[in-house]
C-alpha cells in the first residue's frame, strides 16, 4: 500500500482502552488517530481498535472477545479481519511468522490467548482461571520472531481480563 503498517502502534495501543472506559466511541477515534500517528495504514488502525475494544471489554466483563470490535470496522474491511481472526483461532501462534506485520502480530497474539486452554479453578490444587495469564504469555513468546512485542500485545489484553494479581511474582 506504500503506507507504513508495523506493530508498534498495536504494542503500545493499550493505555487508549484504559483511558476510555466510558466511552467507547471516543475510544475507537483515539485508538486510529494515535495509530495514524506513525502507522498510517488502514490495517494498524484496524488492529489498534480490535485490540482497545477487546482490553475495554475484558476491564468490564473479564471476558476475552476479540470479535467485539468488529462493528466498528468498515463494511467493507470486516470480513477480512474476520477471516484473520478466524485464522489466528484456527493457527498456533507460530504459524504467523511475519509478526512484525501488524495484522501477524495481531494473529500471534489472539492465536496464544484463543488457544491456551483456561485453566479451571482448583484451589486445592493450585490451579486458577487466571494461570491463563501466564500460560498464554509463554505461548506469546514461544512462537518465535518478534516475541517481546507480541507477547507485550497479548499480555495488555490478558492483564484487562485476569487483573495484576494474575501476573506472577517471579
Amino acid at each position: 500500500t506504500g503506507r507504513t503498517a508495523g506493530n508498534g502502534s498495536l504494542m503500545r495501543t493499550a493505555p487508549v482502552a484504559l483511558a476510555y472506559l466510558d466511552d467507547e466511541d471516543a475510544m475507537v477515534e483515539v485508538a486510529r488517530a494515535i495509530s495514524e500517528l506513525t502507522h498510517f495504514d488502514p490495517d494498524a488502525g484496524d488492529a489498534c481498535v480490535l485490540w482497545c475494544c477487546a482490553i475495554r471489554h475484558a476491564v468490564l466483563t473479564a471476558q476475552l472477545d476479540i470479535r467485539i470490535g468488529l462493528r466498528h470496522i468498515d463494511w467493507s474491511r470486516r470480513k477480512v479481519w474476520q477471516e484473520r481472526l478466524d485464522a489466528a483461532e484456527a493457527g498456533r501462534p507460530s504459524s504467523f511468522a511475519h509478526n512484525g506485520w501488524v495484522v501477524a502480530a495481531l494473529q500471534a497474539a489472539w492465536s496464544a490467548i484463543s488457544t491456551t486452554p483456561v485453566p479451571v479453578d482448583d484451589p486445592a490444587s493450585g490451579v486458577f482461571r487466571a494461570d491463563h495469564l501466564r500460560l498464554a504469555l509463554d505461548a506469546a513468546v514461544r512462537a518465535g520472531h518478534d516475541t517481546d512485542t507480541v507477547a507485550a500485545i497479548a499480555g495488555g489484553l490478558l492483564g484487562a481480563a485476569y487483573g495484576a494479581s494474575a501476573v506472577p511474582v517471579r
